[in-house]
């Protein structure tokens, strides 16, 4: 017979309590503690994994660079495609807002189009299209004729940032718009009533209420985009973690050394932002309540 609780204290040991407490720890973040303590200590006692991981942590400050810078400028992205795409266009009711229909049929159809082209694109396909394809026909075709001269390589870290940007920008967009469509229309047709504007509109009611129900995924999007970072590495031969440890190990023959030294410091990394995310959405929780 299991044993009931009792709000009565009760003085010493309580097993029950012990056992129920039991289902409480996040015996989850008990095996990675322990499961890093031991694969550092590892790392720190064979000199060919100290070796690796000394030279890949060079590498850890282009990786970060290549994924938070991405990432911001994907959310910037994502959100003015999320904002056009969550309002389908619809006809003028008069003849002044003619011109203004218009305008917003187009962008909204050129946002529909990138959006499903980029959606419909493996990343390292249109990475290699931006670095080898796109960015020499701006700097041939479109830049040169008029005497400006392009600052960027097709292979340089800033076209890596921008077509990751772009990329993840398409499926942000649609995180975003989303988010915005979940907001009740009650609170949208009370605000146009007290005659606020669009964009007071999203300011003040339909983003602070969408960014928070969206925050989850968002958070993925932000462990995603480090990860995806290798394939800067991959296909434009910069020097992130990826990279750094295909070169080095290919230069020694030492693979497990230096792979697995890479998945480590990866697993660092995105575990911490994890942490960081769980952080965030536990703080605006509590704002909320």
């Amino acid at each position: 017979m299991i044993p009931s609780s009792s709000p009565a204290k009760s003085k010493g040991f309580n097993g029950w309590q012990f056992y129920r407490n039991l289902f409480n720890v996040p015996w989850w973040g008990v095996i990675l503690v322990l499961l890093g303590l031991g694969i550092g200590s590892a790392i720190a006692s064979n000199p060919d994994y100290a070796k690796a991981f000394q030279q890949l942590m060079a590498a850890v400050p282009l990786t970060i660079f290549i994924g938070l810078t991405s990432y911001f400028c994907s959310i910037i992205i994502g959100l003015i495609i999320g904002l056009i795409r969550s309002n389908p266009p619809k006809p003028a009711t008069t003849v002044a807002g003619i011109p203004f229909s218009i305008v917003r049929t187009l962008a909204y159809h050129v946002a529909t189009v990138y959006v499903e082209i980029i959606r419909g694109l493996p990343m390292v396909t249109f990475l290699l299209l931006a670095a080898f394809v796109l960015i020499p026909y701006i700097r041939t075709e479109v830049l040169a004729p008029i005497g400006v001269t392009f600052p960027f390589r097709g292979t340089s870290v800033e076209v890596g940032i921008i077509g990751l940007a772009l990329a993840y920008g398409a499926f942000m967009s649609e995180t975003f718009r989303a988010g915005i469509q979940s907001i009740e229309k009650g609170q949208v047709e009370a605000a146009r009533a007290l005659g606020l504007t669009f964009f007071q509109l999203m300011r003040h009611i339909v983003l602070p209420q969408a960014i928070r129900r969206i925050l989850p995924p968002l958070g993925n999007d932000l462990i995603s985009m480090l990860k995806d970072s290798a394939l800067v590495g991959v296909t434009l031969a910069q020097r992130e973690i990826t990279q750094t440890a295909s070169v080095l190990a290919g230069s020694n023959f030492k693979y497990q050394a230096y792979l697995i030294t890479a998945a480590v410091i990866y697993l660092f990394l995105t575990i911490s932002l994890s942490l960081i995310v769980k952080w965030i959405e536990s703080r605006l929780k509590m704002h909320t309540r």
